[in-house]
């Protein structure tokens, strides 16, 4: 499949060779969610090209990024299953808050506040670790709190795409409609690609310190 450009290539060829690759990404992103289960590896696995990619370091994506989700499918599963877990657990907390009132029911929310932000923050960082660091799961679900929660302005700003992202599409009926045809396109790689920017910069940190993948 397409392989990355090289330093010769006009801007305007380079600016199209890497839609093709995210279109290429998101198809394999797509086909690669559909047990479901599997959604962690996936989302690893396109992190793994699109963390290069950032840096022109990819190579051809296509391969890249099956390797990637065979490298990382354990740990990524498991991560995964993970946080549905603690999801449930967040639900779970809300719906037991609306069973009490006053102090009780306060108690409930704060701790069910708490379990969310944790699961968002690792949820954030989790993935595009595992993809750029070989770490043991608990230790990539650690490192990826203490990072997320170090490097607030950068957690600001990745949850802020998130949601914007999301929020545009569901703005109206009419938008949707454009909305579901670029996510199925090219949208789910596209998102992971802007993020990656700022992966790379956080991750350069401890990069020096840690054995690439």
């Amino acid at each position: 499949m397409t392989k990355g450009c090289s330093g010769t290539d006009s801007p305007v060829m380079a600016v199209f060779n890497t839609l093709m690759n995210l279109v290429v990404l998101n198809i394999c992103f797509l086909i690669s969610c559909i047990p479901f289960v599997t959604v962690g590896a996936a989302i690893t696995a396109l992190y793994s090209v699109n963390l290069k990619m950032v840096k022109g370091e990819e190579g051809y994506v296509f391969r890249g990024y099956w390797e990637g989700f065979v490298q990382n499918f354990r740990q990524g599963t498991v991560c995964w299953l993970f946080m549905i877990g603690a999801a449930l657990i967040f639900a779970l907390d809300l719906r037991t808050a609306r069973l009490f009132s006053g102090i009780v029911n306060q108690l409930f929310l704060a701790g069910a506040y708490a379990v969310g932000i944790v699961v968002l923050v690792v949820f954030l960082y989790v993935f595009p670790y595992m993809a750029r660091f070989q770490d043991g799961v608990g230790v990539c679900l650690k490192n990826a709190l203490i990072i997320g929660g170090s490097r607030f302005g950068y957690t600001f700003a990745l949850l802020f795409i998130t949601v914007a992202a999301v929020a545009a599409s569901v703005y109206n009926p009419q938008m949707m409609a454009k909305a579901f045809f670029v996510w199925f396109t090219a949208g789910f790689a596209a998102l992971n690609y802007v993020k990656s920017y700022f992966f790379r910069n956080v991750f350069s940190v401890y990069e020096n310190a840690k054995k690439y993948k």
